[in-house]
Parts: structure tokens; C-alpha cells; sequence
């Protein structure tokens, strides 16, 4: 019975390696043709409706991309790289990537402390950032401002902070925010498109010696803060 187990086991696993390698070649695929879209899309910027198209593209991009980052999730934990990275060079590619989001909005995006180095795997982080940020853009309100902020504790760790002006979260569901398919009783959270978002930023950052948190009132915005571990901490979130 023992050998029957260990058998099905290894075929379990090999099945989800095949599926996992599916997704990523799908998504690989599925790239290509948005890539060449994006070209025409920069071509033709003078075009009046050319922002609406592309607030529609980012949105298929972002979904086939987040895809990618699920297919990888089960080899996070023995691949990641450390490096020291400015928080600027992870936050502003963020912020061009979205862009198209916060013109359609006109939302203005304002920054301080982000000269900050940081101890991190600067492509896991920035996709956190970008689960985090676009969040922020969804439901904050026309004109408004997104407020991004770096600054170091005493301890020496590094605090990021994400803030919108949106309607906020009622406490009862401030606890719930990262669970996988929480959608909120507010709307905060109703029109995202897989409930997913956060619960994958809770993920990644648990397995990167990144502790995020919020902190949010109903109708007075939301604030995220991503904990960075110092550089002698990772030995200990590895074991």
C-alpha cells in the first residue's frame, strides 16, 4: 500500500509539473500577440480613443501576467534572489506600467523616501507593488491622489507604504482582505476581477521575508505597508 501511495504521489506531482509548464508556455504565447498590440498602441498615441484602448489592454496584460506568477508560485521559496535595490527602481516601473489606468482617473501619484535600499528579489516585490498599487487606482476616486512613502524604522527595517483615497474598509472585513476570493461587502474589492490580488501579495510576501499589512477606516482610504526584512534575516525565513 505504502509503494501504491508513493506511486500515485510522483504521479500527482508530475502532472501538476506538466500543467504548471502548460500555463507557462500559454501565457508565454498569449504575450506575444499583446506585445505587438502594445507597439501599435505607442504608435499611435495622438489618437483620442488610443488611452481607453490601452486601459483595456493593461487590463488583459495584467491578468496573463499574474497568471505567470501563479504558474511559478510552487519554486518561489528555493529560487528567489536577493539583491539591494533602490525602492525608486521598483516602485516607478510600476508606475509607468499603470499609467494608462491612473490618466484614465487623472489621478496624480505622489512619492517620498523612495531612495531607500531595500534587501529584496526585485521581480517577486515589484509584482507585489503591482498587485497593491492597482488596487489603489481601482477604487480611488476621480482626481484623486495616491500617496507612496519609504522610510526606515529605528530597527533598521524598511517600511513601504501604498495609500489611496478610496472608500476605505469596514472593519469586520479589514481581517479578510488577503484571503484567496474575498471580495468585500463594500465594493472596495467588487469589481475586482479574480478576487485574488491580494491574497497573492500576502503569498509571495510571507515567502520573501516581506510582511504586508493594511490599515483602512470606512470612507477614509486605505494604506498598505510592505515590512522589509534586514539581509541577516533571510537565513531564518529560508529554514
Amino acid at each position: 500500500a505504502g509503494i501504491s501511495f508513493s506511486n500515485q504521489l510522483n504521479k500527482d506531482r508530475q502532472n501538476t509539473i506538466i500543467q504548471d509548464d502548460y500555463i507557462a508556455a500559454w501565457v508565454h504565447e498569449a504575450k506575444a500577440p499583446l506585445t505587438a498590440m502594445k507597439l501599435m498602441i505607442d504608435a499611435n498615441k495622438s489618437s483620442p480613443s488610443i488611452f481607453k484602448i490601452e486601459a483595456e489592454w493593461l487590463r488583459i496584460f495584467l491578468l496573463i501576467d499574474q497568471q505567470l506568477y501563479i504558474s511559478r508560485l510552487s519554486s518561489l521559496e528555493s529560487d528567489y534572489v536577493l539583491d539591494e535595490v533602490l525602492v525608486q527602481d521598483i516602485v516607478s516601473v510600476e508606475i509607468r506600467e499603470l499609467m494608462s489606468w491612473c490618466r484614465e482617473k487623472n489621478l496624480a501619484i505622489e512619492t517620498e523616501g523612495l531612495e531607500t535600499v531595500i534587501v529584496t528579489d526585485k521581480k517577486w516585490c515589484r509584482f507585489i507593488v503591482r498587485q497593491i498599487l492597482s488596487n489603489a487606482i481601482k477604487y480611488s476616486p476621480r482626481d484623486g491622489i495616491i500617496y507612496i512613502t519609504a522610510h526606515t524604522e529605528a530597527t533598521g527595517h524598511c517600511i513601504l507604504s501604498i495609500e489611496d483615497e478610496g472608500p476605505g474598509i469596514p472593519d469586520h472585513d479589514l481581517p479578510r482582505i488577503f484571503d484567496k476570493g474575498f471580495t468585500g461587502g463594500m465594493g472596495r474589492l467588487s469589481n475586482s476581477a479574480t478576487g485574488l490580488g491580494l491574497y497573492l501579495a500576502k503569498k509571495v510576501s510571507n515567502q520573501i521575508g516581506i510582511q504586508l499589512s493594511a490599515i483602512s477606516k470606512k470612507d477614509n482610504g486605505t494604506i498598505l505597508k510592505m515590512n522589509f526584512s534586514l539581509e541577516n534575516d533571510f537565513d531564518q525565513i529560508r529554514r
